[in-house]
């Protein structure tokens, strides 16, 4: 996706913009050392049910170390997870938690709601819109641009399914990546909450 980002209209908006950040990043491709080094060395939070996921994520992070091994060990389970011949063991797309399928409604639905932001797909892309990470891009731009509608993007296009995407992965991922799911889970969680302005 590509828009000109403005700055965050609060410190709160600029947290949740970086929070949007990271799960992205960490769901776009295999972690490699600089993002594992940075988590590794990322501030704690406090201890409620977001900050405890957070520091549990963190610390992932610093038992993988940042060494080629560790480092290959992660692209292994990215890739099992999230690749793989026929069906991936867990699908990263909107549409298939929708309506049960690929390239469906849902994504159509999508490119609409994008085209009316300004947004469109980068140059060389080939994953649909619907992938988790560009989603969660897309709202880390709406929530830097103080944009209006991103409690509504949410509504539409992540509130209906993140939670079985992290209930899946929760139960078939690797410590690395079920401690994502459980940090994405309760990001998102507390995005749902957020009221609307």
């Amino acid at each position: 996706m590509s828009a000109v980002p403005r700055p965050a209209t609060t410190c709160d908006d600029a947290i949740r913009a970086d929070g949007y950040r990271v799960l992205a990043r960490l769901f776009a491709t295999p972690p490699d050392a600089g993002l594992l080094g940075l988590l590794a060395a990322a501030p704690r939070a406090a201890d409620d049910a977001l900050g405890s996921a957070w520091n549990v994520l963190c610390e992932q992070a610093v038992r993988a170390g940042t060494g080629p091994e560790a480092v290959r060990c992660l692209v292994e389970e990215y890739n099992e997870l999230f690749f793989g011949v026929g069906e991936p063991r867990v699908m990263l797309y909107g549409s298939w938690y929708i309506s049960g399928s690929l390239m469906a409604a849902p994504l159509a639905r999508l490119r609409d709601d994008l085209a009316l932001l300004g947004l469109v797909r980068a140059a060389g892309v080939q994953d649909p819109e619907d992938h988790f990470a560009a989603l969660l891009e897309v709202m880390a731009m709406l929530v830097d641009a103080g944009d209006a509608t991103q409690q509504d993007f949410f509504r539409r296009h992540l509130a209906s399914w993140y939670g079985s995407l992290c209930q899946r992965l929760e139960g078939d991922g690797g410590a690395f990546y079920r401690s994502a799911a459980r940090f994405a889970r309760c990001f998102l969680d507390a995005e749902a909450e957020t009221p609307t302005s």
